[in-house]
């Protein structure tokens, strides 16, 4: 499809070929994102100007934005100017319909003050989700072309925004085009979304000899020389904007078109241009130079009344000094004062002077004060006026950055914030924005947060307010690994506030707590020993529960008993209130009960939990909490022998994080999946997996890489590298007992070690291993310990123990929730059955174990308890279940939500995916369990789904 324009583009056939193409896909539900990259002056915004108007006449609603330097900083500001004029049009009961489900975590960016986000929450993350559904309701009435000029110049979370939407635009009727000046210092984001999958870039050349003949003819009116047409040519680079002022120029100066004039026509190339425009301003009215003036310093959109209060002169004699610009091609017509492009924009703003323009910035936010303008349009005339210590703009600047912070626009609030620390603030308030700006760094993982909170710190002697300050401080440190400096920080805390505020030194006691499971031994003993000089506490008050939870994690650790362990966490968990009190961090209380839980076998208490935490997750659209929540149910799931759902969860966890550029929680579901992927027979994959993730050759020590450790252990014993997998196994061992395990609140790595130690031939030491893991194992309680260690004693032994062990192994595990440990202690007792020549009970056993196995989706197991029943003699019957095999991850946890009676936008929200895609993985689900519906879900994936009965 080309695009039709008034007058026709020079050669720009195929760009206009490759938008109307665009158009055409997005009308037909296949999103598109056009990116035209060119030097200033090339026609990126005629482009965009033709793809519009073409859009709209065919059916499209087409929202417009452009990008401007001064505008940088606003909180999605390209964003705001796309929707808001269309939300702001909306009737009471369409603007329902456009901010119903996930969308309505976006109300708040279009609200007067951003109101309605957390300043502690994960608002940048919500409002990403919230944005992409709004655009979606969006195209339920029409399909939509968003047209974005000038994206150099845009604000980081729009550009952040673009990202996001590129690669989920795929089932949607929208179509993004948008334009950015190449040669320029771009943006990371900006440089992802033009060398992203999804992008099609398109790059205009300058215009030929023939086309800029043929322009040079339709602005002078008259045949011209090919000598002049070819001096006009050499004189701008082909660049259509410098073409357009050169003739502008020439027809003035009365230049002829023959070749005689040719030499004065090369003079009149882009280093003229400026000098063109000042020019003609001269020649004017001093109006209209004051005039300009003023609208380079207010930039573009700035109202009559506004140019005229700057420039000190009657909006009248404004009026007419507007008309004669844009009669000069310097202004546009518009709704508000602009330049007819970018570079004359520059010309102007250049000639005004570095001085004399701060002196005008400032001017201008007086002038845009007075006027009743927004606090985020004076804040930018203020970040480019020279600091002079005025405390009136540090608190206009720290309301902006709070309303940029509940707007979910951290980046903004951050630049903000420098510039009122810049400014500078008063000795009063110089602590209160070093913190607001450490905490909005913090929100971008920023490693500047560290030193701005230690400085909010260092100033602080107010309780509450030191409270506020160190939390974050130590945030900062344990992110950058030093959790040691951050068990400090809170410690020198606690006894200034304790005095003044019992509960607020409750949650720092807490807190100080979590952070010292990073740090190094002697600080988690500390911590420890703190812990317990509280002696008892009833848990009346939030901050009294917190203490508990955290203790009770640590007296779990301690315990050498599961029922004893499980007796703390349960106490720590508060019947629930510890999650109805506190958001999830990632990090903190919660997660460390929940190991507590994997070990003491109590897998429905922490189901339950974790369906609760992922509802609040889901309810504020926090993808680290949703992230977090979801590895811990796959950890869950892999204890169960669930290993499909265990695959799922640790791939929508790496995908949640790596799509939103978190890097905390990424070891952990990285080790969940490598060992799900080991239980599948995918030894490769899990293999690219972590040599992709770049964790794979040193894995630091703490607690947040521990599983990651183990998981590369079990991966090298799959490889048959079996001494670098006992080197990995025991360094996670001395590892966890340094972190201060007494109990197996950790791993059975014993068990999984001395397999290794025996295969290499030292049989002495892996049956002393074994016995020790067996001793400690029925010490602890937990049936899932008891039986892996009986299986494993078993097979170390050897002789004719083997046998009672075995079958000592399969009973413990029937009762147990270790549904794929039952039946790997099946397949070994079928397999020693075999051996023994028991070849008809051998066959029952095997022939259970490989049914199970299948149950799980442990591939690797079953096809080794297969083999072994082909060896005694019988004959498999066929997988249950064998569709539900079939599925994807993907395409799993879409059924499971679908099964549950959740609508497909239901499912792309929680899933943070799109419509298509769910609609996708759903037909796919269909065909491969041969079912019509979703009525018939539930049951043909119970078929798949291991159960208490085995």
């Amino acid at each position: 499809m080309a695009i039709e324009t008034p007058e026709p583009l020079l050669e720009r056939e195929h760009e206009l070929i490759e938008l109307g193409n665009a158009l055409i896909a997005a009308r037909q539900g296949r999103g598109q994102l056009v990116l035209i990259e060119a030097p200033a002056g090339i026609g990126k915004t005629s482009l965009l100007r033709a793809a519009c108007e073409s859009a709209v006449t065919e059916g499209f609603t087409c929202l417009r934005a452009r990008a401007s330097e001064l505008e940088q900083d606003f909180a999605y500001g390209c964003v705001r100017q796309l929707l808001e004029p269309v939300v702001a049009r909306a009737s009471g009961p369409e603007r329902e319909r456009l901010f119903e489900g996930a969308a309505a975590l976006s109300r708040p960016l279009f609200a007067p003050t951003g109101a309605g986000l957390s300043l502690q929450g994960d608002g940048a993350f919500a409002m990403l989700h919230g944005l992409y559904w709004l655009l979606s309701n969006l195209t339920e009435k029409d399909p939509l072309a968003l047209s974005v000029d000038d994206l150099h110049w845009c604000d980081r979370e729009s550009l952040r925004f673009l990202n996001y939407l590129a690669s989920r635009l795929d089932g949607l009727p929208l179509a993004v085009l948008a334009s950015t000046r190449s040669g320029e210092q771009v943006a990371v984001d900006l440089t992802r979304l033009a060398t992203g999958p999804d992008t099609t870039r398109l790059r205009p050349e300058p215009l030929s000899l023939q086309a800029t003949t043929t322009l040079c003819e339709r602005r002078l009116g008259t045949k011209v020389a090919d000598d002049f047409a070819a001096a006009c040519r050499e004189a701008t680079g082909g660049n259509p904007f410098f073409l357009e002022a050169l003739l502008r120029e020439a027809k003035e100066q009365n230049l002829s078109t023959d070749a005689r004039d040719a030499v004065r026509a090369r003079r009149i190339g882009p280093t003229a241009v400026a000098q063109a425009v000042l020019l003609r301003l001269s020649a004017a009215p001093a109006a209209a130079t004051a005039l300009v003036r003023a609208v380079a310093v207010l930039g573009d959109g700035a109202s009559l009344a506004e140019a005229a209060a700057l420039a000190g002169l009657a909006e009248e004699e404004v009026a007419r000094a507007a008309d004669l610009l844009v009669a000069l091609a310097i202004l546009r017509t518009g709704d508000g004062l602009e330049f007819a492009h970018p570079i004359v924009r520059e010309a102007v703003s250049a000639d005004i002077g570095a001085r004399e323009r701060g002196m005008g910035h400032a001017r201008a936010a007086q002038v845009l004060t007075a006027g009743g303008a927004s606090a985020e349009r004076i804040a930018a005339q203020i970040a480019q006026a020279e600091p002079i210590g005025d405390a009136g703009r540090v608190e206009l600047l720290r309301r902006t950055a709070t309303d940029a912070l509940e707007r979910g626009a951290p980046a903004a609030a951050v630049a903000w914030l420098r510039r009122a620390l810049a400014e500078p603030p008063p000795p009063a308030s110089r602590a209160a924005v070093l913190l607001e700006l450490g905490s909005a760094e913090l929100r971008l993982a920023n490693p500047e947060a560290v030193g701005h909170l230690a400085a909010a710190v260092e100033l602080t002697s107010e309780p509450r307010l030191l409270a506020s300050s160190v939390r974050p401080l130590a945030n900062a440190l344990t992110m950058s690994g030093q959790a040691d400096r951050a068990v400090e920080a809170i410690e020198s805390a606690i006894e200034t506030v304790q005095a003044e505020d019992r509960e607020l030194a409750l949650l720092l006691e807490a807190e100080l707590a979590s952070h010292a499971q990073e740090g190094s031994l002697e600080t988690r003993a500390a911590a420890v020993t703190r812990l317990e000089r509280h002696g008892d506490l009833d848990g009346v008050t939030p901050g009294e529960r917190l203490v508990l939870a955290v203790r009770a994690f640590q007296r779990a650790r301690a315990s050498e008993s599961a029922s004893e362990a499980l007796e703390h966490l349960e106490r720590g968990l508060a019947d629930g209130r510890l999650l109805g009190e506190k958001e999830l961090d990632v990090a903190g209380p919660f997660y460390l009960l929940m190991v507590g839980l994997l070990a003491a076998d109590a897998l429905d208490l922490a189901d339950a939990c974790l369906a609760q935490a992922i509802a609040d997750a889901r309810a504020r659209a926090s993808i680290p909490a949703i992230a977090f929540v979801v590895e811990f149910r796959g950890w869950v799931s892999l204890r169960r022998g669930d290993v499909a759902r265990a695959e799922a969860d640790a791939r929508m966890a790496l995908e949640l994080l790596a799509a939103h550029d978190i890097h905390l929680g990424t070891d952990f579901a990285l080790g969940l999946l490598i060992q799900a992927l080991i239980e599948t027979g995918e030894a490769e994959v899990a293999e690219r997996a972590l040599r992709d993730s770049g964790s794979g050759d040193v894995i630091p020590p703490g607690l947040a890489y521990n599983e990651l450790l183990e998981a590369r252990g079990l991966l090298r014993l799959a490889q048959g590298a079996t001494s670098e997998g006992l080197d990995d196994l025991v360094e996670f061992g001395r590892r966890d007992e340094l972190w201060g395990g007494a109990n197996p609140l950790a791993s059975r790595w014993r068990s999984r070690a001395s397999l290794a130690v025996a295969a290499m031939g030292d049989t002495e030491r892996a049956r002393r291993m074994a016995s020790e893991d067996l001793e400690q194992a029925r010490r602890w309680g937990a049936a899932s310990g008891i039986g892996v260690a009986l299986r494993t004693t078993a097979l170390v032994e050897g002789g004719a123990a083997p046998l009672d062990r075995l079958r000592e192994a399969v009973e413990v595990l029937e009762g147990s929730p270790a549904r794929l440990e039952h039946a790997r202690a099946l397949a070994d007792l079928g397999s020693a059955l075999r051996r023994g020549n028991r070849r008809v009970e051998a066959r029952d056993v095997l022939q259970e174990g490989l049914d199970l196995a299948e149950r799980c989706g442990a591939r690797a197991l079953a096809e080794r308890a297969r083999t072994e029943l082909h060896a005694a003699g019988g004959r498999p019957s066929q997988p249950r279940g064998a569709g539900a095999t079939r599925l994807t991850v993907s395409e799993r946890r879409v059924a499971e939500l679908a099964a549950e009676g959740r609508s497909n936008p239901e499912i792309a929200q929680a899933l943070f995916v799109t419509r298509k895609t769910v609609e996708t993985h759903l037909g796919h689900v269909y065909q491969k369990l041969a079912v019509s519906g979703r009525g018939q879900l539930a049951r043909a994936l119970a078929e798949q789904t291991p159960t208490a009965g085995g």
